[in-house]
């Protein structure tokens, strides 16, 4: 089997997700239509989003739409997060800086990682998030700590290719 992997980090408002995942679709289809594709990804999707932000109940409709699908399925719970962290006044950039108090409000926790792939090529077998680096994830955790030093968490899933369908089959089935 033959396989197209990518892999993007988003802008902060994740704005360009849909665009590069487009174009990395629109190759996949031209040119490695052979290849099975895995798209890791910093999306930068927000639960809550503003009009500058991509939101990530429209990002899971656009990837639906277009017949891909992700990790965390057609309709990503838009509370899933994978980031949560907050600035201190002890970090460079005080602008940003929040009091500990502040940091479920004004902290950055969103659903901001996926990974995506043709609707028809897999099944998802099951996705998992770790944010302490032991294999798993504390909600409500602030992040990056001193043993787990990113702001996002991991995201990982564990997929199963749907079987190959020949071409005397229904359309709607087959692998095109």
């Amino acid at each position: 089997k033959k396989f197209l992997l990518a892999s993007f980090h988003g802008d902060t408002n994740g704005l360009a997700t849909i665009p590069v995942l487009t174009a990395v679709k629109n190759f996949a289809m031209k040119e490695a239509s052979d290849r099975y594709m895995l798209f890791g990804m910093d999306a930068n999707t927000y639960e809550n989003s503003k009009d500058d932000q991509q939101g990530v109940t429209p990002f899971a409709q656009w990837y639906t739409s277009e017949k891909l699908n992700s990790c965390y399925g057609p309709t990503p719970n838009p509370k899933n997060y994978t980031t949560f962290h907050a600035r201190t006044y002890l970090q460079p950039q005080l602008n940003k800086a929040i009091k500990y108090s502040e940091k479920d409000i004004k902290g950055d926790k969103n659903p901001k990682d996926f990974i995506v792939f043709w609707e028809k090529d897999y099944v998802i077998r099951s996705t998992t998030k770790d944010n302490t680096g032991s294999g798993v994830y504390t909600e409500g955790m602030v992040f990056p700590t001193l043993a787990f030093p990113s702001d996002h968490g991991i995201t990982w899933t564990s997929l199963a290719l749907k079987p190959a369908v020949t071409l005397g089959q229904p359309a709607n089935l087959r692998r095109e």
